[in-house]
């Protein structure tokens, strides 16, 4: 996504294009509206993802009990880390496949390599505990049943980079939605001043009415998404 097309498409909206506003700057205003407020909470929702595949001796051990192994993850400088979505065993390394296997290549034809590379990776499920994970921001990861020494795949959700670049066309539609509401209700308590511009077209009536229910309408998105994505328990970001 472009950051000035997503700006000029809410001038468009509001009908705030080319027309003199009682606000100053008005672009940089919008701007700053979408990156400090839209952005850090649709973020939570709908995050960046990548994924880390580190061995957990290379992560700093902070505390080892029988119970679990409670690492720090690695400082992230350029991307904000919001939580953890799911650790894993580099099965890759467990069943055995290709040249980065644990157990060494059998010799055959490729239909038996990979059924015998799914039969192992079936036994080694059996034989080693699942293992399970809980995340503390910023950087603190408990490991639960996770045996010494492994490599895992640590899969992470991050802000999305501020020029909106980051967010994918795909989710286009659902960040105007919470940025329409975010830029009115931001916008409404000195836009509500002026019912009425004053242009060299005469008078634009802005409709402020449609613009007063935006705090609420926004409340009610965020509940939506709640319940969509059960992320309730990140209330605290958006309160």
């Amino acid at each position: 996504m472009n950051l000035s097309n997503i700006v000029t498409r809410i001038k468009l909206k509001l009908g705030l294009l080319n027309i003199a506003t009682p606000i100053e700057n008005l672009d940089d205003t919008i701007v700053l509206i979408l990156q400090d407020i839209t952005l850090p909470v649709f973020s939570i929702y709908n995050p960046q993802k990548d994924s880390l595949r580190i061995k957990t001796f290379d992560l700093e051990l902070e505390e080892k009990t029988a119970e679990y192994e409670k690492y720090i993850l690695p400082e992230f400088k350029s991307r904000k880390l919001l939580y953890v979505t799911d650790v894993r065993y580099d099965t890759g390394l467990l069943s055995g496949v290709g040249a980065y296997g644990a157990i060494p290549l059998i010799q055959g034809n490729v239909i038996q390599q990979i059924g015998l590379s799914n039969m192992g990776s079936q036994l080694m499920n059996m034989v080693i505990p699942k293992m399970t994970f809980k995340y503390v921001h910023p950087r603190r990861l408990y490991l639960y049943n996770v045996y010494a020494h492994c490599q895992v795949i640590i899969d992470l959700a991050f802000e999305h980079d501020k020029s909106l670049a980051s967010i994918p066309e795909t989710a286009r539609e659902s960040f105007m939605e919470l940025a329409l509401l975010d830029v009115k209700e931001n916008l409404y308590p000195t836009i509500r001043q002026y019912n009425e511009l004053n242009t060299t077209l005469g008078n634009i009536n802005l409709k402020l009415d449609e613009w007063a229910n935006a705090e609420q309408e926004r409340k009610e998105l965020i509940s939506r998404w709640d319940d969509a994505y059960h992320m309730d328990f990140f209330s605290l970001y958006y309160a």
